[in-house]
């Protein structure tokens, strides 16, 4: 069984094609995706925030 998304195990369980020992299995890879997903942009966030991208209370010239 691969990884589905959260409507298609919603949809899958709700049909009665998913035990609910796999609606969670699926439930929390979907949520470790996620969280993966958030900590990469919390990162670039603060990557670019470090470079002065992101944060500046001045507006840019020319615009």
């Amino acid at each position: 069984m691969g990884n589905y998304t959260l409507n298609e195990v919603i949809k899958r369980w709700t049909r009665g094609d998913m035990t609910t020992e796999q609606v969670v299995g699926q439930t929390l890879l979907i949520l470790q995706d996620i969280a993966r997903r958030v900590g990469t942009l919390e990162k670039l966030r603060e990557a670019d925030r470090n470079d002065g991208k992101i944060g500046n209370s001045e507006p840019e010239e020319g615009g």
